[in-house]
């Protein structure tokens, strides 16, 4: 859990690392991937603060300490969502296409959007590294205020699985309506809950603190909730052909599972912006089998390089940063050539 809990944490605003705790956030990371522990996402996807020490730790503990644990779901389980337009590439002779990839999307947003929210998305479920579970959806409307709005879709009723992590902060409280709906009403302190099964059979859940902890409030906003897609804030503008979205967290993580080999994982995650470490000391820890190589990836200095071994599948390894941006992890499987993942590295994109 630390893993991603690292990750969800950490956000614009939070203080650069001291070096004590860069080396503790190292530390963390390599314990990690030596274990290889699978990391398995829970409901409550992103804890209240979001200022942290550990910023190292936020994108690589995520990003790299999951990789050989990442297992796509059965295809009856889920519908995984399609990132990878059905155009024409070159393809590298005994090598994988490339293909434009479509825009990830989150599929509801809120219409107008809680004023002075900032929404971090995710999409969890679907592959081991975000949870045993069909995919569900989450959407963090949240500001330093501490007002807030937690909006879930799930497929079922998370009630259904101990594996959705389902929970709510308080006692029940009674019913609602929602756009003509009953929803069920649990009341904390200065929360509320609320859920109900949506005409199509899938289930929402929001979560109202601050100045939405009230049933009135709570219930306003989600009469919001439209069936709209709003793009996440980490894309791929290029993608093996025939590879689905496995999942992704806050727009800070996103990956990519072959289809047809669930074993082939593509992901990409972001270095927090206060991170005060180099790029080569990205590298430091990783069992690599070669020096790195110094690359040019979005007209910024790189490093590409291959890593694995101690019984373990070798991956390529490139650390980037993106223009005026964060640094940028992404692991790809050596089925991937090096062209190949200098090419989707090129095309990668932030908001963040």
């Amino acid at each position: 859990m630390k893993e991603l809990t690292l990750l969800r944490e950490a956000g614009p605003q939070a203080p650069a690392l001291t070096p004590a705790a860069c080396s503790a956030a190292r530390a963390a990371l390599l314990e990690e991937i030596d274990s290889a522990r699978t990391v398995r996402g829970r409901l409550r996807c992103r804890l209240p603060g979001r200022r942290t020490t550990l910023r190292l730790g936020t994108a690589l503990v995520a990003v790299a300490a999951a990789w050989t644990t990442a297992v796509l779901v059965t295809p009856d389980s889920a519908v995984p969502d399609r990132p990878a337009a059905p155009t024409a590439a070159p393809v590298t002779p005994g090598g994988i296409a490339l293909v434009a990839a479509e825009e990830v999307t989150f599929p509801l947003s809120l219409d107008p959007a809680p004023e002075g929210l900032t929404p971090f998305l995710s999409r969890r479920g679907g592959i081991a590294a975000y949870g045993n579970t069909p995919p569900f959806y989450v959407a963090d409307y949240s500001s330093t205020g501490g007002d807030r709005v937690l909006v879930h879709l799930f497929p079922e009723d998370p009630r259904s699985s101990p594996d959705y992590g389902w929970s709510v902060q308080g006692d029940p409280a009674g019913t609602a309506t929602v756009d003509g709906v009953e929803a069920e009403v649990w009341r904390g302190d200065s929360s509320v809950d609320l859920l109900w099964e949506r005409p199509d059979g899938r289930w929402v859940q929001v979560l109202g603190e601050g100045a939405y902890g009230g049933t009135a409030a709570a219930v306003a906003v989600a009469e919001t909730l439209v069936d709209r897609p709003q793009p996440v804030g980490l894309q791929f503008g290029l993608a093996p052909a025939g590879w689905s979205v496995g999942g992704y967290e806050e727009s800070r993580s996103l990956d990519l599972v072959s289809d047809t080999d669930p074993d082939q994982l593509l992901r990409l995650g972001l270095v927090g912006r206060e991170y005060p470490g180099t790029l080569d000391e990205l590298l430091e820890g990783m069992s690599l089998t070669a020096p790195p190589e110094p690359v040019t990836v979005q007209g910024q200095p790189a490093r590409l390089a291959l890593a694995g071994g101690d019984g373990g599948s070798p991956y390529r390894y490139l650390v980037g940063q993106l223009p005026g941006g964060p640094f940028f992890i992404l692991l790809a499987p050596e089925t991937l050539t090096r062209e190949q993942v200098l090419q989707i590295a090129e095309q990668v994109t932030s908001t963040a």
